[in-house]
């Protein structure tokens, strides 16, 4: 095998880390839709967001601060990506005063809040939870960065009983783990189909299979990926890829 041959392939594994990454996101949003009667969500139509709402990790979405209250009951704090992870916070910034924020939350009922401020800080900084019947959203700031955290603060308006759906909504993400494996596996087959060096297009491949089975397994079985998408972060920073 060619060095340069190594190099594309090293490529290739990087790419599949990022997808990796998406491809679990994707598959746990779809497990959680299937119960949506059990499941809060965060709506705000201004920035296109409309998700579902956890209380195990970042990586599956918006999730849930524990320390924090549930609406109505005191301080609400929301952490969501800005990249990866299905970005649900991408458009974060883009919130103006008077903004509304909708929080559906099985039990307590359609809670709106108003966006009222954003305000920037260092990564270290910790959010009191103590500050009133109010709605925080944090992110990641600025874009593909994760030295400053962007907050969004909004006020408590009003509730109202939750609307029961009387069907099972199909969620519009639940195909896109399965497209991104795909798109991986096809990309493979081209490049390995017209790669200049025709005696390391076996290699090409064979990494191709290799890595589209990681994705498949990552679909199945979706694990938190903090310490992967850390570790990419700092080979971003190193190589410039």
């Amino acid at each position: 095998m060619k060095f340069s041959t190594a190099l594309v392939i090293v490529g290739m594994l990087i790419i599949s880390l990022y997808l990796l990454i998406e491809v679990g996101y994707y598959s746990y949003s779809v497990n959680v839709d299937l119960n949506p009667e059990d499941t809060p969500y965060l709506i705000i139509p201004n920035i296109g967001v409309n998700q579902s709402i956890n209380n195990q990790s970042v990586d599956h979405g918006i999730y849930f601060e524990p320390k924090s209250f549930k609406p109505t009951k005191g301080t609400t704090i929301l952490f969501g990506h800005r990249t990866l992870h299905g970005s649900p916070f991408l458009k974060l910034d883009q919130l103006k005063p008077g903004d509304k924020i909708y929080v559906e939350w099985p039990g307590i009922g359609n809670v709106t809040y108003s966006m009222s401020n954003s305000t920037i800080v260092d990564a270290s900084y910790q959010m009191p939870v103590e500050q009133g019947n109010k709605l925080f959203l944090i992110t990641c700031y600025p874009l593909g960065s994760d030295a400053q955290r962007l907050i969004i603060e909004a006020g408590y308006e009003n509730i109202t009983p939750l609307n029961q759906a009387t069907e099972p909504v199909q969620n519009p993400q639940s195909p896109m783990g399965a497209m991104l494996i795909g798109v991986l596996f096809a990309g493979g087959l081209i490049l390995g189909r017209f790669y200049p060096v025709s005696e390391d297009r076996i290699w090409i491949f064979m990494a191709t299979i290799a890595l589209t089975l990681l994705l498949v397994f990552a679909y199945f079985y979706p694990v938190p990926t903090d310490s992967l998408e850390s570790t990419l972060s700092q080979l971003n920073s190193f190589v410039k890829f």
